[in-house]
């Protein structure tokens, strides 16, 4: 299978192909969060369906690193890139948007929606016969954004599409689209990747240590495009965090300021640090109530997270992280960052003292 890497949705797109072979769906929406690989599995979908050397799963084009789709032009119709690939031409062509038999449809800079002007542009070139194919496949991306003229205009072509046409419809919201839109098309549901996954995805991808892919993966929220984006920033400070939790009960004041000063001075810093130490702790609690973490793979909990299940009890953790959520919801209502660090530390230090005395 040339999705070989594909993370998560592996399945889902091998259920989904069989589906195409024997008694599709004209139309379909794949819905949920941004960056979980919803466009991936979509254009591997119209992949096994065009390309010309190996129809099928094995198509010959590697979409998730094809060079033809790392040149910023890539994704532009009337944009040739550079790169070289070993791709058939038909694949070449669907990499490009120039694939008369393909067409894609996203949201175009600087532009809120996606124009009725496009989706009428589609409609008329889906009621042309295919030229080179057995089938016309179209991608209509950021498909929330379609307003209702736009979708109004879609649903005849929805109603009555052509029956050698396949659609495939990219929202993160289905309850974006209108409920007459939505009721002609099979909804296929995308959740977040594992942190596990997100962890491999940073090793093979971007090349990061598993020390510092696994904090990225929990920060990532379960997009892969997030992660990847988080692995040209700032190494998380997941360590210090780690010993600054085991050793809460024992932190000052001096401590506490210093420590917050250094790393929940801005909010977008104090935003990050307070997710990642809330889900360090969740960790710590699976652990400690015996479930096992469910990022065991990445975090590597015993060199990593089992000093921190000794260290601390299990009320400990509950106290910490009531306090790491509480001042999460005051930072994100725009409340000092700074402070608000401190009032968690000094007070998590109050707290795990009166429970150990």
């Amino acid at each position: 299978m040339a999705l070989n890497h594909l993370l998560g949705h592996r399945e889902q797109l091998e259920r989904l192909f069989r589906e195409l072979g024997r008694r599709r769906s004209q139309g379909y929406l794949f819905w949920g969060p941004r960056g979980v690989g919803k466009e991936l599995v979509a254009e591997g979908l119209a992949l096994s369906l065009l390309c010309e050397r190996h129809p099928g799963l094995d198509f010959c084009c590697t979409p998730d690193s094809c060079p033809k789709r790392a040149e910023d032009g890539g994704g532009k119709r009337g944009k040739q890139p550079a790169a070289q690939c070993e791709c058939c031409a038909a694949c070449v062509q669907v990499a490009m948007r120039l694939h008369p038999d393909f067409d894609y449809v996203a949201l175009l800079p600087k532009r809120s929606f996606v124009l009725i002007e496009q989706v009428r542009e589609l409609i008329t070139r889906l009621g042309i016969k295919p030229a080179r194919a057995g089938m016309r496949v179209a991608i209509i991306d950021d498909a929330e954004t379609l307003n209702i003229a736009a979708q109004n205009a879609l649903l005849k072509t929805l109603e009555e599409p052509p029956g050698y046409a396949v659609i495939f419809l990219i929202a993160e919201n289905a309850n974006s689209l209108l409920d007459t839109v939505r009721s002609r098309l099979r909804p296929v549901h995308f959740p977040t990747l594992g942190a596990a996954d997100l962890t491999a995805l940073l090793t093979r991808k971007a090349g990061l240590e598993t020390d510092r892919a696994g904090p990225l993966a929990l920060l990532a929220r379960g997009s892969a495009s997030r992660a990847l984006a988080l692995s040209t920033q700032e190494e998380p400070p997941a360590r210090e965090l780690r010993e600054a939790l085991k050793a809460a009960v024992k932190m000052d004041f001096v401590q506490a300021r210093r420590l917050s000063e250094r790393l929940f001075a801005t909010r977008e810093q104090a935003q990050e640090n307070l997710e990642l130490m809330a889900r360090l702790l969740q960790d710590v609690l699976c652990l400690k109530l015996g479930g096992g973490s469910p990022d065991d793979a990445l975090v590597g909990a015993p060199g990593h997270l089992s000093d921190l299940v000794d260290a601390l009890s299990l009320g400990s953790i509950l106290i910490m992280l009531e306090l790491v959520l509480r001042a999460a919801r005051a930072v994100d209502e725009m409340a000092n960052p700074r402070l608000q660090a401190e009032g968690l530390w000094m007070a998590a230090s109050e707290a795990l003292r009166s429970g150990n005395s």
